[in-house]
């Protein structure tokens, strides 16, 4: 009587393989059934992936019988009362479900021990690494139907909660990646002139109401049996059911000298321009980190961004600037950052907001005559680029008083007045383009839209916080160029997690 081993080793694995091929050529040379070209495609990617399908399972068969053949007590177990036994598990990977068959070990600990597990590294739950990596990019990009229905066209069927669990377990080692793992950019030599720019912003993201903050939710409660009112009339976006996401930038820039002129000048229609667009533009970033998260507050999104911009330069040799907007959370939390750190940084506030508030008064002063508004705004625009903020406050008063500006009129000029003045340290204009140091804020802006906008505001959508989270670290690391070594890394930590450590420290408790 055969033993199992003996019985198994019989067969050969790979003999399917060949029948699917031998039965798949002889389908395609026979051309009594002449198919369209439409027709065939299709057929050819599903028998290509069932190939490969059973390609694979011919693999694991092939190592189950040679693990079958020859079984090696593992080192971890005491090999006086160890004993095997045959187990088997189903596992879905980007080409269709296989079975792995391989040998479970136990001894006197009561410890089961799957060699085969370790040595494939195989994940404990149904779905392959690979399938993972593969619904985590689907998703980053688009919503989970639409990942799901790609997928299903390319053989892989994957629940939505499921898919879920798939991409908030993917992105489960990004803080330690880049606490352990040198970024890309580490390694690039700049100039010690080269500026170092960081930025941060905040973007809504709707959540499901157990995802919102305590004061949010209680807003969102409260409005719910709110009646809706005139149904034609202009909806104002809702804040209650959105939670903030907080978005860091940072990046190497070259310094690059501007006139106030050139910068002005872009107000102006294309054909009035008088200077060429590169005379206010400045170098491209370079080496861009961006990230985002919503799980945590802006203390620590404004502290991991200093994490990365230490990283580029330990020894604070270089010039740090710091962008922001008109919020007062945002220079606090920097400041406090900074100064916490003893490194030196000069915070600009963005040209766009102080723009807006020109805007503002302008409207106001020439309620009628957008072309006087405009050029109101370019002469006093020129003025914040060149003089101190104080004589420009007291140019825009006087303003108002020589146009016999209405109260309501005065009101709107006084804004743009005490925002100016209250800001005036974070806006010393002349200074940063005699420097050579960015003064715009587009680049967070645009980290926003990308990051936040381009895929937690698709319409409908309304994220629990985990995959939200998770979402929002993909992406920030396929912008930033470190998707590839993120997955190397991930790997080797599931590695870590599933087949060496936890099992170890297992076997020295039960010891």
């Amino acid at each position: 009587m055969s033993t199992p081993a003996q019985s198994t080793a019989a067969v050969d694995p790979f003999a399917s393989v060949f029948d699917f091929v031998a039965q798949h050529v002889t389908r395609m040379r026979d051309l009594t059934t002449d198919l369209p070209l439409e027709r065939l495609e299709p057929q050819l990617l599903v028998d290509a992936r069932e190939y490969a399908r059973r390609m694979l399972q011919a693999r694991l068969d092939l190592r189950a019988q040679a693990e079958r053949a020859q079984p090696e007590v593992p080192d971890e177990l005491d090999a006086a009362s160890a004993h095997f036994r045959a187990a088997q598990r189903t596992q879905q990977t980007v080409v269709g479900d296989v079975v792995v068959r391989r040998v479970g070990w136990r001894d006197y600990r009561h410890v089961t021990v799957f060699p085969a597990d370790a040595a494939l590294r195989l994940p404990p739950e149904r779905y392959s690494l690979t399938v993972r990596r593969f619904v985590a990019e689907q998703v980053a990009s688009n919503s989970f139907e639409t990942a799901q229905r790609f997928l299903h066209g390319q053989g892989i069927d994957v629940p939505k909660r499921q898919a879920e669990q798939l991409v908030t377990r993917m992105a489960r080692d990004f803080v330690e990646f880049y606490a352990w793992h040198q970024a890309p950019a580490n390694a690039i030599a700049v100039p010690a002139t080269t500026l170092l720019v960081l930025s941060c912003d905040s973007k809504g993201i709707r959540m499901i109401p157990e995802a919102l903050r305590e004061d949010t939710r209680k807003k969102a409660e409260a409005e719910a049996d709110r009646p809706r009112g005139d149904p034609m009339a202009g909806r104002k976006e809702r804040t209650h059911d959105r939670r903030m996401a907080v978005v860091t930038a940072v990046w190497d820039q070259e310094a690059k000298v501007r006139a106030a002129p050139a910068i002005v000048d872009n107000l102006r229609p294309p054909e009035q321009r008088q200077f060429a667009p590169e005379a206010s533009q400045m170098p491209r970033p370079q080496n861009k980190r961006v990230a985002a998260t919503i799980t945590h507050d802006l203390k620590t999104a404004v502290r991991w961004m200093f994490d990365e911009a230490h990283r580029r330069d330990p020894d604070h040799l270089r010039p740090w600037v710091v962008l922001v907007d008109g919020s007062d959370d945002q220079r606090e939390a920097i400041e406090r950052e900074a100064a916490r750190r003893g490194v030196r940084v000069t915070l600009q506030m963005d040209l766009l907001h102080v723009l807006h508030y020109l805007w503002i008064a302008a409207s106001a002063l020439h309620p009628k005559d957008d072309f006087a508004a405009e050029d109101w705004v370019r002469t006093y625009v020129l003025k914040v680029l060149t003089r101190p903020m104080a004589d420009v406050v007291a140019g825009i008063r006087q303003s108002a008083t020589l146009r016999g500006a209405t109260d309501k009129a005065r009101e709107a000029v006084e804004t743009c007045a005490t925002y100016l003045r209250s800001n005036s340290r974070y806006l010393d204009y002349a200074g940063a383009l005699a420097a050579g140091l960015p003064i715009a804020t587009g680049v967070i802006e645009g980290a926003c839209r990308h990051l936040v906008q381009d895929r937690m505001g698709i319409t409908g959508a309304c994220w629990d916080l985990p995959v939200a989270e998770a979402v929002l670290r993909i992406r920030a690391l396929i912008a930033s160029g470190h998707w590839d070594a993120y997955v190397q890394f991930h790997l080797q930590r599931e590695r870590f997690r599933n087949h060496s450590t936890p099992f170890r420290d297992d076997i020295e408790e039960a010891a």
